[in-house]
């Protein structure tokens, strides 16, 4: 991940983030996760957590929720602090694929317009180190960004993504993909992109 291009444009990729609401986004898996969600109290992990905008809803979908925000951008992170001031979210200057500060497990992982980040020869290791963090019963939500320009490539560190790396490399460390979206319309009217969707569990987990 480029961590420069982050840095130089925080304040206006997190004007553009908070725009856009988590709804809109993550509409998707939340139609099959939140009933789960909003039942009882969870231990939350955002990967990759930017703006604050997805961790500040979903810390606020149960006032027993506790979200740990991992962001390696410090310029992103400050102005999620902000944005997340009211709810139970610990932020992490951290990135995978070590995510060597964060500790514990969780009920659910998100890492949304994460994955394209990560170099391919990083993701089994990524992964690797995602199930460790997962509870056993627990979801891992990744968003994949199906179209990457080469500007893009350059600029922001991006690589290809497709599910069926994805269900390859999970199967290999012994997950499973529960649910995976249709390609999505971009949530932000970018007409050239679209993002697919999904959830993984451990070989028993099961959708709620």
């Amino acid at each position: 991940m480029s961590l420069d291009y982050y840095q130089r444009h925080a304040p206006e990729l997190a004007a553009r983030y908070q725009l856009v609401s988590p709804r809109a986004v993550h509409g998707d898996w939340l139609t099959v996760l939140e009933p789960w969600l909003v039942a009882a109290p969870r231990q939350l992990l955002d990967v990759g957590a930017g703006s604050g905008r997805d961790a500040a809803f979903l810390a606020g979908l149960h006032p027993g929720h506790t979200l740990v925000a991992a962001e390696p951008c410090q310029a992103l992170a400050q102005l999620g602090e902000a944005h997340t001031q009211g709810h139970s979210v610990t932020w992490v200057n951290d990135a995978l694929p070590a995510l060597s500060h964060v500790t514990g497990q969780f009920d659910l992982i998100l890492l949304s317009a994460v994955w394209m980040h990560l170099p391919p020869a990083d993701r089994p290791r990524a992964l690797a180190r995602l199930g460790a963090l997962l509870s056993p019963e627990g979801y891992l939500v990744l968003s994949l960004r199906l179209v990457i320009s080469e500007q893009e490539a350059r600029e922001r560190a991006m690589f290809p993504v497709s599910v069926e790396e994805v269900v390859r490399l999970a199967a290999e460390e012994g997950m499973v993909v529960l649910h995976a979206s249709a390609p999505q319309r971009d949530a932000m009217a970018r007409v050239e992109l679209s993002w697919q969707s999904l959830i993984l569990g451990g070989k028993h987990a099961r959708l709620p």
